[in-house]
């Protein structure tokens, strides 16, 4: 079964938080920082970003500064 793959990555992050998902403890990063920080700039990143931007939520990581 897969019930999140018809669903866009804000809807999937508006059910996580609904659900009390800790996106704290999560990451998507492809190419993480030796400390687990994730690196902004893979299309993962990016990615998770625009789906908490668009859920209208504040994505818990810390990302540096990106281009």
């Amino acid at each position: 079964h897969t019930p999140l793959a018809s669903m866009g990555k804000a809807d999937i992050i508006r059910t996580g938080l609904k659900l009390g998902v800790d996106y704290g403890l999560t990451t998507t990063c492809y190419n993480p920082f030796p400390d687990g920080t994730p690196c902004g700039k893979c299309d993962a990143c990016k990615l998770r970003r625009r789906g908490f931007r668009e859920a209208g939520s504040r994505d818990p990581l810390t990302y540096p500064e990106t281009d």
